[in-house]
């Protein structure tokens, strides 16, 4: 069995969603999420106090504390109960537009946005995306709060929650199962929670650090570590990175960008092993998926840029793609079509099982070559010949291979319809389809499209693809779906 797969395809007891989920225990465990939900929104609140924003820093405080006490509350009065598969997946899909609905708030005040804008912003921060509708006068609470939002996003709501809420047990273990893609890296699931936010920690304190040794100011410098190791790819500067001078720092955001967008699980093992980095597969084929790209963007821009530039470009805006950031240092939208198609299918690959990125990611393209490779093997053996399907020495499930092809099948399905219906609004194919595969990869690049003065239909087909990228469309559609709550 492959140890290494996306959370959806480790689920064995899918039988358990033909009986309808029991509310009061979604309830139950949805209170405790509530109330780290609400203590998180209390942590911009020492931004707003910083910059003497006090209106902002008074409606975190009763944002927060409302959310808590009502999270408490509902937590006292709901009674006991053990989390099955599908009350677990239940959660997983609403955990991330609730908290988005909660952090919309605030957003709305300190913007003076409209709510649907400020709802796209905190569904953009909490699936780490980076799409923006904000306008530029954003004070440093607001910017702080998204990026903010962007990092409690990458590493995953619940997986905070757990290391300080959720006693060990079996729900505990169901939650982690539904939410992270690898098997623990310690004997509990508590304890490989507290692992992975240490890792997520000292990653964004390295990251902080690396870009202050940089030149960039100390709170650009908290936002972008916060917003880059989270692949989410919010910036300080209404031109992203392209509003810093010079190569270093743009350089120092890729390196960023990259700790979040490989498997987190190869950090402690590379403590261990030297050769662990190379070995792994995700990470063979995150260089190759790169290198190839570079090399396509280059030869794209060799008409509009010079040599040096048009490869500057083409490395930090691929990296940026591939590993789902959404930083740029040009303007997108000037790109040639050429360029803008590259990226579009780096969008759609994206970084690895096991990391901060969005996309398809490369644990499922690589079992998928794979699936190709033995298809056409099987043409020159003999029909009674056992071929197994395998990667390195693990042996993949053929259910697996159907969870797979079933999510890629959906997830074209998702950005085909989006981008037609983009499309019916008199946006060009590629542009809708370079804009759509940007918020179903949880990317954040834009060729100009999303702004304030979108089509309050087009923001909301945008949010649902952010959404659908990030809880991995599966658990929303089930979510949706009947017998989740009814008998038949």
């Amino acid at each position: 069995m492959l140890k290494t797969i996306p959370p959806i395809e480790r689920i064995t007891h899918m039988y358990e969603l033909v009986s309808p989920v029991k509310p009061l225990v979604v309830l139950k465990y949805l209170s405790i999420l509530v109330i780290g939900a609400g203590a998180m929104l209390l942590v911009p609140l020492i931004v707003a106090l910083y910059f003497s924003e006090y209106t902002i820093a008074g409606t975190y405080i009763l944002i927060g504390s409302v959310i808590i006490l009502l999270g408490s509350l509902f937590h006292r009065l709901l009674p006991e109960g053990e989390l099955e598969w599908k009350e677990a997946l239940i959660i997983a899909a609403v955990i991330f537009p609730f908290a988005a609905l909660l952090s919309a708030i605030p957003f709305t005040f300190s913007a003076g946005m409209p709510f649907l804008d400020a709802y796209f912003e905190a569904v953009s921060g909490v699936t780490t995306t980076g799409l923006s509708v904000a306008p530029a006068t954003v004070g440093p609470a607001f910017l702080f709060a998204r990026s903010w939002l962007q990092w409690v996003g990458g590493i995953g709501i619940i997986i905070i929650i757990l290391m300080v809420f959720i006693p060990p047990g079996t729900s505990a273990h169901r939650l982690y199962a539904i939410n992270s893609p690898e098997t623990p890296l310690r004997p509990g699931v508590t304890a490989t929670a507290k692992l992975l936010v240490q890792i997520y920690c000292l990653l964004t304190v390295v990251s902080f650090l690396i870009l202050v040794a940089g030149g960039m100011p100390a709170f650009d410098a908290v936002c972008h570590a916060l917003s880059a190791v989270s692949t989410g790819g919010f910036s300080t500067r209404a031109d992203s990175a392209a509003g810093f001078a010079g190569l270093t720092i743009p350089f120092l955001i890729t390196i960023s960008c990259l700790m979040g967008a490989f498997n987190f699980s190869l950090y402690p093992r590379i403590i261990k092993d030297k050769n662990a980095l190379l070995s792994d597969i995700q990470f063979r084929y995150f260089l190759l998926f790169a290198a190839i790209g570079i090399l396509l963007v280059f030869f794209t821009l060799t008409e509009t840029m010079n040599p040096a530039e048009g490869l500057s470009v083409a490395s930090f805006q691929v990296i940026s793609a591939l590993s789902t950031a959404g930083f740029s240092t040009v303007d997108i939208g000037t790109l040639p079509d050429g360029t803008k198609a590259v990226l579009t299918v780096l969008m759609w690959v994206g970084g690895s099982v096991g990391s901060t990125a969005g996309g398809i990611k490369i644990l499922r393209l690589v079992i998928l070559l794979k699936v190709v490779h033995l298809v056409f093997i099987r043409y020159f053996l003999p029909r009674e010949a056992l071929t197994p399907l395998k990667l390195g020495k693990d042996v993949i499930e053929t259910e697996m291979v159907y969870n797979i092809l079933t999510f890629v099948f959906l997830y074209s399905l998702v950005l085909v319809c989006s981008s037609f219906l983009f499309m019916l609004y008199g946006f060009s194919l590629d542009n809708a389809l370079f804009e759509v595969s940007s918020a179903l990869g949880t990317v954040g690049l834009s060729c100009g499209i999303t702004s304030a003065a979108m089509p309050d239909i087009l923001k909301g087909v945008l949010i649902i693809d952010m959404l659908l990228g990030r809880i991995e469309i599966v658990p929303l559609l089930i979510l949706a779906f009947p017998r989740t709550w009814v008998k038949k």
